[in-house]
């Protein structure tokens, strides 16, 4: 007999509403590439070093630092994702960034179960600085 998938759940930041699977990863993602180490009570080890290089210039090398540290926080801290691809877009037709990515999502990653796997494809991009300015607000 197939055991049901054990989906994660947790409340919405901003409306207090129950978020469920790949919601809730979505959301696990925004606050773990926004939030800077040290900053979160209780864990303090969680976060990235994103907002260190938002007010660089974008060359190659700043690129490649920035997927680095995303991937490096994503796959440390969210067991449930894996990400596969990262791109840059234009955000703004004034030049604001975002970023695309798209990846595996394991419902149950966090028990060690990587066997269902779920690939999801680019989703909506995140706009690098309006995440960071909403966390600092």
């Amino acid at each position: 007999m197939a055991q049901a998938v054990r989906y994660r759940t947790g409340l919405d930041r901003r409306t207090g509403q129950v978020l469920t699977g790949w919601a809730h990863v979505q959301q696990s993602l925004a606050v773990i590439w926004t939030t800077r180490f040290r900053e979160r009570v209780m864990r303090l080890q969680i976060g990235s070093e994103l907002r260190s290089w938002l007010a660089e210039d974008l060359s190659p090398a700043t690129a490649l630092g920035i997927y680095a540290d995303l991937v490096v926080a994503a796959h440390t801290f969210e067991p449930e994702y894996r990400l596969t691809e990262l791109q840059f877009v234009n955000a703004t037709r004034a030049g604001g960034l975002a970023l695309r990515h798209s990846g595996t999502y394991y419902p149950e990653g966090r028990f060690g179960d990587y066997g269902k796997a779920i690939p999801i494809g680019y989703g909506a991009p995140v706009v690098l600085a309006q995440q960071v300015a909403r966390r600092m607000a």
